[in-house]
Parts: C-alpha cells; structure tokens; sequence
C-alpha cells in the first residue's frame, strides 16, 4: 500500500545503510501486515510459525504474519487463539461439507421416515429422557428403565446419537472429524468436532418429535447394582423418540422433593426414583471393588453476548443426578468394551490371523479399541500420606486401598481440604489412554497369551476389567470408531440412510482399498490421545484466562472455599546475596532472590488449581515458624534445599502497630 511505502530504499553507506535496512524491514511488516488483514477476511488461511530456514536459536526470530484472530482481548480472538497455540482447529467447516450434509439430509424427518422404511426397530415406545446441563446443545445420550425379564431387575437403556450413520469412513466429513478428534469447550464457546447441523441437530437428541436415530444398549441391572449375567446385554440401531429434556439441578430438586415434584409426569419420576436407587447402589458396589472418586467442584460461568463472565456459580460437587448418569454411562462402556474384547477373543481363538491388510475397512478389524489406565496406586498412596498433616498421617490407616484411605479422609477434614488433597493426588495419576489391542502374533506370542494380554488392559481409577469411550460420538471421534466396530459385530453391515453403505463409504475419498487399515486406526487412535490433552489444557486455560479477566473487572473476588495446600520457606541458611557487600547482584542472584520469598499457595476450587502468592502481595510480614524434621521437596528452580515447606508459620499485617498480635497460618 502506497502509505507503507517508505520514502526511498536506495542504499548508502554506515548510517544510511543500516537506516536502509530498518526501513525495508518496516516496510516488509506493514506490507504483511496489511495483506494478512485481508486474507483473514477469507476462508483460505493458514499459519506459517516461522519463515523457512530460520535457525531454532535466533535471537532476532522472523515470521510471515498470515491471519489477523482479531482485536487483542475480545472473547473470540483470544479464543481462537488458544486453540492455535494447542494446535487444535478454530475454524469453520468447510462450505462444501455443510452443504452436503444438508443435501443428503435437509430434515430430521426424512432420515426417521427413511430409517422406519428400512426397517430399523421403533423404540419409540421407551420413556427416554436426557439429563444434562442446563445449556448443552449436544444431547448425545437418553436413558430409560422398565421392569426385566426376572423377578427384582431392571432393564435399562442406554441410548447414543447414530453418528456413524451421517459420517461416513473415507468421506470429506469423515477426515474432517478424523482430523479434529475432539469437541473444545472453552468459555462462552464451543468449537464442535462436527458441523452443528449434526450436533445441534440431526443427531442431538432433543425431545421435538420422531426425529431420533440411536446405536441402543440395554443391560439388567439388579437392586444391589450388579449385572444379571443370566440376561446378555443387547444392542440395536432404533428410532427412539425423547420423552423429556431434564438438567442436574431438575434431577436433584425432584428426587429432594417429598410426594413427588409439581410438573413432572408421575411415570417419568418414578423411573428417576429407581434409576437414582439402583446406581446409587452401583457406585457403592464399585467403591467396595477399589473404584477411586475424586471430589471436584462444578462451576457454571454465566456469560453475556460476547463471552465475558458475568457471574461464577457452584454447582454441587457430589449430586444424585451427577451420579446416577455417570454410573450408567461407565456401565455402558464397559458392557461395549467387554463385548469388544469378546469379540477379539473369539478371532483368536478360531485360530485366524489379524488381515492387518486384508480388511475391507477399519471396523472390521478383530483389535479392539480400549481406554487403558495403568494401575498407579502405590504412587497415589504415597503421595497422599506425604499431603497429611502430622497429626492424621500417625492416625491414617495403612496396608489398605486408595480408596479406603480417601473415604478416611473425607471423615477427618472439611470438604474444601478434601477437595484439595484430591486435586493434588491427581498429578500422580497416569493418564487414561485409548489404544488399539493388538491382536498380532508377529512377536510369537500365541492366542492364549494375547487373550490373557486383553484381560490386563483394564482400567484401574474405574476398577474395571475393560473400559472403553462409547456414550459421545458427538464430541469424541473414539466413539465414532467405536460404533463403526459394533454395528459390524453385531449386524454384519453398516447400511446408513442416505444411500450409503460401508463399502462404498470406505472407497469414497480414501482410495486405500486393501490398504493397510490397522496402521491407520492406530493414528487415529493416537490423534485422539493427543487431541483429548490439548483440548483438557485449552479448556483450562481458557477458565483461568476468563475467571482472571472477571477478578481484575470486579477489582477482586471472594473465595471463602480457597484452602493453603503449602507454605514456602526459604531453608534455615539458604541465601543468594553477593559476598561483596559493594557488588551489585547478578541475573542469576536477583532471578533466586525472587524464588526465596515467604509465599503461601492456594487451591482455588473455580480456578481448578493452585496459585502461589507471596507474603508481601498479600500484605503480611512473617514472624516465626518451625520447619519440619524432614527435608521437603525445593522449589522448581530455586536450587537444591533452597525453598522448604512447613505446616504453620505465624504472621501479623504489614505495618501493624507494634506488639500487634501474630496470627498462625496452616
């Protein structure tokens, strides 16, 4: 542009020369600078980090400015924003997918009339009904009870949106949420891993009419909460019709309500009151089995039209709704799971090979796809005893589960302390990972031993043999896969509505034909693996960067639930100060003397973590402590032994008047 343009580029010599080059430097950055502001009015973007060539270690780093996100501090720019720098997708569907999706299905209607044509079974019968956030719009699960086939059960149906019968494998949608992996659910946004015709749509199952298309599992249940092993599970692709659109705090108020709530239908609440008793019973059974319940707070943050918290509110950490749908959800994953693994061992044991290359698609692979959480309890244990204080460490119980010693603690400390240790507890679990169960005997190892391999591959928080994502195709591409493997388990063939069939869906776009499938299914797996971690770190991040800009808008914000979860000490001797009293202190010095001031950490429960703030932020001077007889863990880049934590330490206001009254800290 002509106002860029600088008044000449002819070089010289000294001065002008190098006055030259800062001009054309300028000049090459206001020129990008202006172009990238017009390709961001465009779909054709890209981010190039650093122009080719550039050495890792400049110190003078260049790039090519090729997308302007937006004004810095708006909602949407900083939240696109995050999700560039996780590498996560920000942007639009293409228009060619939207449109044809809306091509292929313009109604709800058509796809039931057309899946009753085809003779898919009509569940329609069924009290489905959803429970979840008041402003969800991705309903990808319904439930439903009524009596089974013995005395003193329960039949209760699991009900998952059919994504797989819109995304088809191979297809452009397909790569697309193949590539993304993941729904993001920032602050006042959601970035969906499908177009929201789909999610928000089509398969979301809201209760407007017949306009559902569900993959359905039903299992018995009895009144201890165990599974009637003499019923199998079964599952079905149906059309289901939602009774009721429930939220937690609908659940919650109803069941709290004695003679039953006002405005709900008698049969509905009656299906709330059983469903609430006999899960309430499956979480306490999975307890006595070692299952591992880590107390968390809910926070809902209300937000205006441009994203911006306008007010922070607490939801129970501990609900019956919460549990009665997170107890179903577990049981139906691990039903599918468990059936996953069935059908992997019963490949080996007809005595076959896995067609790694002979497959005709990826369902049809025998290696199931698993949610695998390696045991870790030893470190679990001894990380909580080193968090108690001395005077319950010497009372705790030894010798028993995670579990036992967490439900002891939550009877020896307020819930806010407990919601702390647990928080802490988690950093040393390992991390739950999808994978694929190879199946191949390559290395020599036989059927016998690959079907003991699949019966190790469980998942320890959960205390369950298998485990496996299935309940949320909407938002998590595992389940997608995971549906894909089921209905050709149990169908023998994925017909969709629409004209589309596996075979074909498999051709169309990916050419691979007797490609090698089970190279494939293993990225995919471990695209999901990674794209979970960053879109749990973006979400993070993003609750922190809203709930800080709500903080400094409101001038501050109470916290009464807060907790201190260390004191840092400097160690009894440790100094950085230069030996030459008439030296100045070096980088290094000055960097150290930072680290070795009084500090007090905090758990913040709306934070969802722990912040450390120093004695003069808080405007408190120390007084006196004693330091523990054992040598504590130093501060990340303090230096060995140069930071300590203690139990207490007593401290008085800046200030204060002198014989001022200390007070203790713990």
């Amino acid at each position: 542009p002509a106002e860029c343009e600088p008044a000449s580029l002819d070089e010289g010599s000294g001065d002008d020369q190098r006055k030259g080059k800062r001009e054309r430097r300028r000049y090459a950055a206001q020129s990008a600078a202006y172009e990238a502001r017009a390709a961001s009015l465009t779909p054709e973007l890209a981010l190039r980090p650093a122009l080719p060539g550039l050495a890792a270690a400049s110190l003078s780093p260049q790039a090519d400015v090729v997308e302007v996100l937006g004004p810095l501090g708006t909602v949407a720019a900083e939240s696109d924003a995050l999700l560039a720098f996780y590498g996560l997708e920000w942007r639009d569907f293409p228009d060619a997918i939207e449109q044809d999706l809306r091509r292929r299905f313009p109604s709800c209607e058509q796809v039931v009339e057309q899946a009753l044509a085809a003779g898919r079974p009509d569940l329609r019968q069924l009290r489905c009904v959803t429970i979840d956030p008041p402003t969800a719009r991705d309903l990808d699960d319904a439930v439903s009870i009524e009596p089974g086939a013995l005395r003193g059960t329960h039949r209760i149906g699991v009900h998952i949106a059919d994504v797989s019968n819109f995304v088809w494998p191979g297809s452009a949608l397909d790569e697309e949420a193949r590539g993304r992996a993941t729904t993001v659910y920032l602050v006042g946004k959601v970035y969906p891993m499908l177009p929201r015709w789909l999610s928000e749509n089509l398969c979301s199952l809201l209760p407007d009419g017949d306009r559902l298309l569900s993959v359905s599992v039903f299992f018995t249940i009895d009144e201890e909460g165990q599974l009637v092993k003499e019923v199998e599970p079964t599952f079905t692709r149906g059309v289901i019709r939602t009774r009721m659109r429930l939220s937690y705090n609908d659940v919650d108020s109803a069941l709290a309500e004695e003679g039953g709530p006002s405005g709900l239908p008698a049969d509905v609440f009656e299906d709330l009151r059983t469903l609430a008793r006999v899960t309430g019973a499956r979480r306490r059974l999975r307890a006595d089995h070692g299952a591992v319940f880590l107390e968390r707070s809910r926070y809902f943050f209300h937000t205006d039209e441009d994203g911006r918290i306008q007010s922070v509110e607490r939801e129970a950490s501990s609900s019956v709704s919460h549990h009665l749908i997170e107890e179903l959800m577990v049981l139906a994953n691990h039903v599918v799971a468990s059936k996953l693994v069935e059908a992997g061992k019963e490949f080996l044991g007809a005595g076959s090979s896995p067609p790694a290359a002979a497959a005709a698609d990826e369902a049809a692979l025998p290696q199931p796809l698993l949610r695998h959480h390696p045991d870790t309890e030893g470190k679990v244990l001894a990380k909580v005893f080193e968090i108690l204080p001395e005077h319950l460490r010497d009372s705790a119980p030894r010798g028993v589960p995670l579990a036992k010693l967490l439900d002891w603690c939550r009877q020896h400390w307020s819930a806010q302390t407990h919601e702390a240790v647990c928080a802490d507890a988690l950093t040393s679990f390992k991390e739950a990972q999808y994978i694929v169960a190879d199946l191949d005997d390559e290395d020599g190892v036989d059927a016998k031993a690959a079907q003991e391999a699949l019966d190790s591959m469980g998942h320890w928080a959960l205390s369950l043999p298998t485990y496996m994502h299935f309940t949320s195709p909407i938002r998590r591409y595992a389940d997608v896969l995971v549906h894909r493997r089921l209905i050709r388990i149990f169908g023998g063939t994925e017909q969709g509505i629409g004209g589309w069939s596996a075979a074909a869906g498999a051709a169309e776009g990916s050419g691979e034909g007797d490609g090698d499938f089970l190279t494939g299914l293993k990225e995919a797996v471990q695209v999901c693996n990674a794209k979970k971690r960053d879109a749990q770190d973006a979400h993070v991040d993003s609750v922190q960067l809203a709930l800080s800009a709500h903080v400094r808008a409101l001038g501050g914000m109470d916290v009464p639930d807060a907790v201190i979860t260390k004191i840092l000490m400097p160690s009894p001797g440790a100094s950085s100060g230069s030996t030459d009293p008439g030296r100045p202190l070096t980088f290094q010095q000055r960097l150290k003397n930072r680290v070795l001031k009084h500090a007090v950490e905090f758990y913040i429960p709306p934070a969802q973590c722990s912040r450390s703030v120093s004695f003069d932020s808080l405007g408190i001077e120390f007084v006196s402590c004693e330091y523990e007889s054992q040598p504590s863990r130093s501060a990340a880049g303090s230096g060995d032994g140069a930071v300590a934590t203690v139990r207490s330490v007593r401290v008085r206001p800046k200030h204060a008047p002198a014989g001022a009254d200390a007070v203790e800290l713990r």
